[in-house]
């Protein structure tokens, strides 16, 4: 089993970058930069960020 690298924002949005992404998660700020983080130490890109206006 290997350990999976941790990532930094800029990591993410690099991996992201161009991808398709798609809304997973709604909640207070708190929570969504806790499961951020959460998701970058595990080695999964994971971004915060708010919907587009259009979205609201």
């Amino acid at each position: 089993m290997s350990i999976a690298a941790v990532l930094t924002v800029r990591d993410a949005e690099q991996a992201l970058d161009g991808c398709q992404v798609v809304p997973c998660l709604a909640g207070t700020l708190p929570y969504i930069k806790e499961v951020r983080d959460k998701c970058l130490a595990a080695g999964i890109p994971a971004l915060a960020a708010a919907p587009a206006p259009s979205r609201c």
